[in-house]
């Protein structure tokens, strides 16, 4: 995000409890990043994925006890996410509880400090002002909060001190701008999460087994990803999304994504082939051209 004055707020697709004597073991044999020493107050983001290697969701992963964590995603259904995990509980002692509709808040940490509450390292949580607050990623804070007072109650705090809510377009270009791929919208069940480039931020690959990892081991050792995403603009009004596009030689190269409006013309995420679009190419959908104008993620380019 890229808005210190401002807060977006959303409804999490998935909020659920994960509990018993075989929590622990059974999570980490499914999720891909490495959830141990299950410490109290641990906050992991990370996937879930199909034996094929393919990306079912997101989430994050908080350590309320040794035989207690909490499931939290924005996007990604937590009815599916639980029924993947369920199918996979065979003699584990493991209990799924998903959790009433809840509020979600993201902010930057200028603005948690700004308003006086406890700032918690990046991969910890601190329950706060009748929510849970957490830090996934360097300098981006959630709070998910259960009650709709409490919800009320912190977001008038905020405006009080002077934040504004972010549109869901305006927290998407945001978002773009820092390089952080959407789940399940820009890498979902077709793809695999080394064409997100997800594997600094969702995969460890010094911990033991997990469902797909043989898939994501392999492409991060020997192979590379054939699609990757891309920054695409293009003008008039924000293209609908998903949207297959494709070159000059009317070659379907990729899909757009998202899209959001911008001042002069709309700007948002696509999966291309890089052997046929690269960073400067210029595609086609059904009506506009689509300029090809970065990696969404910094430090890869195809130029």
């Amino acid at each position: 995000m890229d808005a210190t004055n401002s807060f977006y707020e959303y409804t999490p697709a998935a909020h659920f409890l994960v509990t018993d004597e075989d929590a622990a073991d059974f999570l980490q044999s499914q999720f891909t990043n490495e959830l141990r020493p299950y410490e109290v107050g641990q906050c992991t983001y990370g996937l879930w994925l199909d034996v094929k290697g393919k990306v079912i969701a997101d989430s994050v992963v908080l350590c309320e006890g040794a035989a207690s964590f909490r499931v939290i995603s924005e996007r990604c259904r937590g009815e599916a996410i639980a029924a993947h995990m369920e199918r996979h509980i065979i003699a584990d002692d493991v209990v799924i509880e998903q959790r009433e509709v809840s509020f979600g808040i993201e902010l930057l940490q200028a603005g948690v400090a700004a308003i006086g509450w406890e700032v918690p390292a990046r991969g910890r949580f601190v329950v706060s002002e009748g929510g849970i607050l957490f830090c996934a990623r360097e300098g981006i804070f959630n709070m998910v909060i259960g009650s709709e007072a409490d919800f009320l109650a912190i977001r008038q705090q905020l405006t009080d001190a002077g934040f504004l809510p972010l549109s869901q377009s305006a927290r998407g270009l945001a978002r773009v701008a820092a390089g952080i791929p959407q789940v399940p919208e820009e890498i979902g069940a077709a793809d695999l999460p080394g064409e997100g480039e997800l594997e600094d931020a969702a995969i460890s690959f010094t911990k033991g087994c997990y469902l797909g990892q043989e898939v994501v081991a392999r492409m991060h050792n020997v192979g590379k990803p054939q699609r990757r995403l891309f920054v695409v603009a293009g003008a008039g009004e924000a293209a609908p999304a998903p949207l297959a596009l494709y070159n000059a030689d009317s070659k379907q190269v990729g899909e757009l994504r998202s899209a959001y409006t911008t001042a002069d013309g709309w700007l948002g995420v696509a999966l291309l082939k890089t052997r046929f679009a690269g960073v400067g190419a210029i595609l086609q959908n059904e009506a506009n051209e689509v300029t090809v104008k970065k990696s969404l993620k910094k430090g890869f380019e195809n130029d």
